[in-house]
């Protein structure tokens, strides 16, 4: 038997119907959409692929992240996330963790989305705020909404260079930050940062 056929034996012989309808029903709740609409059905089928890989079968290897970026994108609610996470521990294999991988990655990915929102609200307030610590604050919370943008492009295995140029507008912002501090706080030296530099060889430890 070629090895896909042994991942698909396995895989029915640990199938719970139980637990996969009523992740299915969660789904539609989450989506606001009937049970048997389309879209309840790719996110049913992304779940299945993914558990196909976690029975070692190799087309799906990276099914799990698919999911995980759908499941953030689309607000589908913690117990819900849970309860997926459940039933792919079923099929996951000792050693691997992609079923861990896909619960916190789709849940980092879902507060992030969420600071997202909160934070774009709080740069448009802070945009019209008088006075160099208004602005300061304008340009870090810039920054953080950009950083934010770059850890989410790196959660979803995102294009490099999206994410290179959201690193380097929120250092911009971060810069421009500090300048405020320098030119117009009564201590500018709690601001002066110039001696500090990136190492060029990251410590690993």
């Amino acid at each position: 038997m070629t090895t896909e056929t042994v991942a698909l034996k396995h895989y029915n012989s640990l199938f719970d119907n139980r637990q996969y309808s009523a992740i299915a029903e969660r789904i539609a709740v989450d989506l606001r959409v009937s049970r048997d609409s389309v879209r309840v059905s790719d996110v049913m089928n992304e779940i299945t692929n993914t558990a196909l890989s976690l029975c070692n079968h190799s087309h799906y290897a990276d099914a799990w992240l698919r999911l995980a970026t759908f499941c953030g994108q689309n607000a589908i609610s913690i117990p819900t996330i849970d309860a997926i996470s459940t039933y792919l521990l079923i099929y996951q294999q000792p050693g691997d963790n992609r079923a861990e991988e896909f619960e916190l990655t789709t849940k980092a990915l879902l507060k992030a989305y969420e600071a997202m929102d909160t934070l774009k609200a709080a740069v448009s307030c802070a945009n019209g705020i008088h006075g160099w610590r208004g602005r300061m604050a304008y340009d870090l919370l810039a920054a953080s909404d950009l950083l934010v943008q770059a850890a989410v492009q790196l959660l979803i295995d995102g294009n490099l260079s999206y994410i290179r140029e959201k690193l380097q507008s929120g250092l911009q912002r971060i810069t421009g930050a500090l300048h405020e501090g320098l030119r117009h706080s009564e201590r500018p030296e709690m601001f002066d940062f110039s001696i500090i530099r990136f190492p060029t060889t990251p410590d690993r430890r």
